[in-house]
């Protein structure tokens, strides 16, 4: 039986969540605080036991013209593992596809957690459509780039940083964007793993980096800078999150970072149009962008 998850079900969420991620307590927990609602995760039961899940977050598509349309990401889906190969997740998905055309939601996106879950997606009628280039320096590369910061840490609430993502998206058509609880979980919940959100600018020129590291690597997952602001990032993330290496993961398309440095680019993202809607055109300079994407 497929339906909204009930009130009192998250133990067995956070249950299902941890056999099949095999992530600890804290994160999950700090999901099922902040972002979740049972009205936006659905659920396959089988008898009595929860079988699988799928969480829908709203969100926004970008489209030409500085308009938006209404939209869900498709976060978390998993199945215990007895109850895998039966088909439970592609229920949940035609189901979230008919839930998102009577909230007046026109598209539904996903990133697949590998490779082998994109044919899973492409029956379900998503197809690729989001990409990313990588682009990988040395700590010394940066330090050639960077100016000094100041000293401190600059503060922005989150519905500023919000809206500098929405500016910076308004050109991309396709692009996914978060609204303000979407941002700030998924900004808190990259510190849960040592991530940290570096800040730069203010007002127009409002600039951030959201990166994680261990010491000899660093990777930033989503780098939103302004050209006035770009080096002082660079100082940030030599300061804050020193590390051997910096690998940034880019919006494809547009100039390089670093213009001696080669690029990879690669697919990174699946978009399904809903009710009879068309993928949304876009600018071949400027490919949309799925980024922020909880993964």
């Amino acid at each position: 039986m497929i339906g909204p998850a009930r009130p009192g079900m998250e133990r067995q969420l956070r249950e299902l969540w941890q056999a099949c991620f095999h992530e600890p307590a804290r994160p999950v927990n700090f999901y099922l605080r902040t972002l979740y609602r049972p009205e936006n995760c659905l659920v396959y039961s089988y008898g009595d036991r929860l079988a699988s899940m799928v969480h829908l977050l709203p969100c926004r598509v970008q489209l030409a013209g500085g308009e938006t349309a209404e939209a869900h990401y498709i976060y978390a889906a998993a199945t215990f593992p007895e109850f895998r190969g039966r088909g439970f997740v592609s229920s949940l998905l035609a189901c979230a596809a008919m839930r998102g055309m009577e909230r007046g939601q026109s598209y539904s996106a996903v990133l697949p957690a590998h490779d082998g879950l994109i044919p899973l997606y492409e029956k379900a009628g998503y197809r690729p459509y989001y990409r990313v280039k990588r682009q990988t320096v040395t700590a010394d590369q940066l330090r050639a780039a960077c100016t000094n910061p100041p000293a401190g840490h600059r503060l922005a609430s989150w519905r500023e940083l919000c809206r500098c993502r929405d500016r910076w998206l308004q050109k991309r058509p396709g692009s996914l964007l978060w609204g303000t609880n979407g941002f700030f979980y998924a900004a808190q919940s990259a510190r849960l793993y040592g991530g940290k959100l570096l800040i730069a600018g203010e007002g127009e020129t409002l600039s951030y980096a959201l990166c994680t590291g261990d010491g000899v690597r660093c990777e930033v997952t989503e780098w939103a800078a302004s050209l006035q602001t770009q080096a002082e990032l660079f100082g940030l993330l030599l300061r804050d999150a020193p590390a051997e290496t910096y690998a940034f993961r880019l919006p494809a398309g547009g100039m390089p970072l670093f213009s001696d440095v080669p690029c990879e680019e690669q697919s990174f993202g699946m978009l399904k149009p809903l009710s009879g809607c068309e993928l949304p055109a876009f600018l071949p300079d400027c490919p949309p962008y799925l980024g922020l994407s909880l993964d």
